[in-house]
């Protein structure tokens, strides 16, 4: 029987990620690396580099099949990019993972 894929524990991992400055666990590069983009172009392509850092970070997101994380950006104004995750099919603003609480595993 083939279970249904829990998406609300994949977004807390997520936001856990999303939380965390890299290298703030010890002897470990996990973590969100956001500061990294900040003064690169709107268009230049961070998007894949900043997806594989989180499947490296988040090992189950890697065993997931291709296609079930999709990260994506839309344009609003001139000078804001606002970054939006999709976990098999449920999209959340990057920016709003900090409403995602915790909760019991």
């Amino acid at each position: 029987m083939a279970e249904t894929l829990n998406t609300d524990l994949i977004f807390r991992m997520i936001a856990h990620w999303w939380a965390t400055k890299p290298n703030s666990y010890l002897g470990s590069t996990y973590g969100n690396p956001v500061e990294d983009m900040l003064q690169k172009p709107l268009s230049s392509p961070v998007a894949d580099w900043f997806l594989a850092k989180m499947l490296k970070d988040i090992p189950v997101l890697g065993a997931l099949p291709a296609g079930t994380i999709n990260l994506y950006a839309t344009p609003e104004g001139v000078d804001i990019t606002n970054v939006h995750i999709e976990v098999a099919g449920q999209t959340l603003n990057l920016s709003d993972l900090s409403e995602v609480s915790r909760g019991n595993y």
